[in-house]
């Protein structure tokens, strides 16, 4: 893992610090341009300069918490998009959605709305958004300074949610194929889709209350990441499987989509204790494969129709550069979200696994299968 307090060296002159934007709550009229190539300054600023039209270019922040010890789980997205305009009726694109599940198994789903618009500020301090009307904003301090930290704010004033979720990184951000220091490198998963993954691994801790109910996670694994791109989202990728965990020494992130030609594109980042981490992209960097019980069948691309609520878990391959092959099983406990018509499910459950031939750890997973390919 990346200790807190080592010091990262910025290779390149910091070039965009100071940039600010205001997105007016309202859908635009047409598409905007968006980031192609990676500055290492901005790798979690925004990406684009106008609202989002409708199946047009997007921008959103997303953060998740998944407790070691139960199932009690929540992911925030801090969204600019058009793409729940046919979804969800949104009226403007500035979303902030939080979704989860209690300890108890309750879920929750909770949407509120910049209704004053939002303005996200990037200096050499960090990052802060503020899509005000919603009664919630974020703050990250800089990326390429030790001591990653990052607050989310429920001020109490929309959607009955008061209190604060805060990441103390654990693990030093990335592109899709590199660390997080290299100027100019490809940031696409797919064509018109973009990732950069600010906080793979964080001790998370949450504190809210949600329409008057305490949610309180003390031992949670968080994660961060920044995605965009110059469509819609929901028709960039056929099928993915993309997660995170962490299993002994080892923080993981995976990323294997399928685009529609079927042709399979994964990204893998993987960080272990007092080592730098070690990125790779390709077809066999990560393979991500569905299991359950042994009298059913999971060929790949799937068939069926129905993503995490169809299968018992997930089996993660890796095959880094240098040659070093990890393996883990993922079991899934918990499912935390799914998108009506199972466009999406979210999971959480329990991950055993390591190097292979080596020792096997057990830990926790945060994850998800996108199929809107499969069904439409």
């Amino acid at each position: 893992m990346w200790p807190i307090g080592t010091v990262l060296v910025a290779s390149l002159v910091v070039s965009v610090l100071g940039k600010s934007v205001y997105w007016p709550p309202v859908y635009s009229n047409a598409t905007s341009d968006v980031e192609i190539l990676s500055d290492p300054s901005n790798l979690d600023g925004y990406k684009m300069n106008a609202s989002a039209m409708i199946n047009g270019a997007f921008d959103f922040w997303y953060f998740d918490v998944a407790s070691e010890s139960s199932n009690a789980g929540v992911n925030i997205v801090f969204f600019n998009t058009g793409d729940f305009y046919y979804q969800l009726g949104n009226e403007q694109p500035l979303a902030v959605q939080l979704t989860g599940k209690f300890a108890n198994g309750t879920e929750f789903f909770v949407q509120t709305f910049a209704t004053e618009g939002a303005t996200i500020q990037n200096d050499e301090f960090g990052i802060a958004a503020d899509f005000k009307g919603s009664g919630a904003s974020f703050v990250g301090t800089n990326l390429q300074e030790p001591g990653v930290t990052y607050i989310i704010t429920y001020d109490g004033s929309a959607g009955g949610v008061r209190g604060t979720i805060t990441f103390k990184a654990r693990a030093p951000a990335h592109f899709p194929c590199d660390t997080m220091n290299v100027f100019g490198a490809n940031q696409n998963l797919l064509p018109y889709l973009f990732w950069a993954n600010a906080v793979p691994d964080a001790e998370a801790v949450v504190n809210l209350t949600i329409n008057g109910s305490p949610l309180t996670i003390t031992d949670g694994i968080g994660y961060h990441d920044k995605n965009w791109g110059q469509k819609s989202v929901v028709t960039s990728p056929k099928y993915w499987d993309w997660g995170h965990a962490r299993v002994g020494p080892y923080a993981i992130v995976w990323y294997d989509l399928l685009d529609y030609n079927d042709i399979e594109h994964s990204y893998a980042y993987v960080a272990t204790d007092g080592e730098d981490p070690i990125v790779g992209c390709g077809a066999t960097t990560v393979k991500v494969r569905q299991w359950g019980p042994s009298n059913m069948t999971y060929p790949y691309p799937p068939t069926n129709n129905l993503g995490l609520l169809a299968n018992n878990g997930l089996l993660i391959d890796y095959k880094l550069p240098g040659g070093r092959k990890l393996f883990f099983n993922v079991t899934t406990t918990a499912i935390i979200k799914t998108e009506n018509g199972n466009v999406y499910s979210r999971g959480v459950g329990d991950v055993v696994g390591g190097e292979v031939g080596g020792l096997s750890y057990s830990g926790r997973g945060f994850y998800e299968e996108f199929i809107y390919g499969l069904l439409f």
